[in-house]
């Protein structure tokens, strides 16, 4: 959760143009850190190989996640202040902790 807050929270504020609701776009910068992020903190429990492999499912699910959400946002013009964004934002936050479960269920498997 911790790498999360810093890849999400934290390192966003220095991205200016990240165009999610493009398919290929600036903000795969953002998907690179979370990935880059997660390969990080796996080396501490498992090996570099499996470290490599969870952190490119990471930036693969982040990138998509992301992606569907904003499409959403745009198609049906959902304002930022409004009760549908944050119903929305709370959905994406977790399918994101979803992901962080998927990758510790793969780990344990190792």
């Amino acid at each position: 959760m911790i790498k999360h807050a810093i890849a999400d929270l934290f390192l966003q504020t220095y991205h200016t143009v990240g165009n999610k609701h493009k398919y290929i776009s600036l903000a795969h910068r953002h998907y690179a850190e979370h990935a880059v992020l997660t390969l990080f903190v796996c080396l501490f429990f498992t090996t570099p190989l499996w470290a490599v492999v969870v952190a490119v499912l990471d930036y693969v699910l982040h990138w998509h996640i992301d992606f569907a959400k904003h499409r959403l946002i745009n198609r049906y013009n959902v304002k930022r202040n409004s009760n549908q964004f944050f119903k929305i934002q709370a959905f994406d936050q977790i399918l994101h902790y979803l992901t962080y479960a998927l990758i510790v269920f793969i780990l344990m498997l190792q």
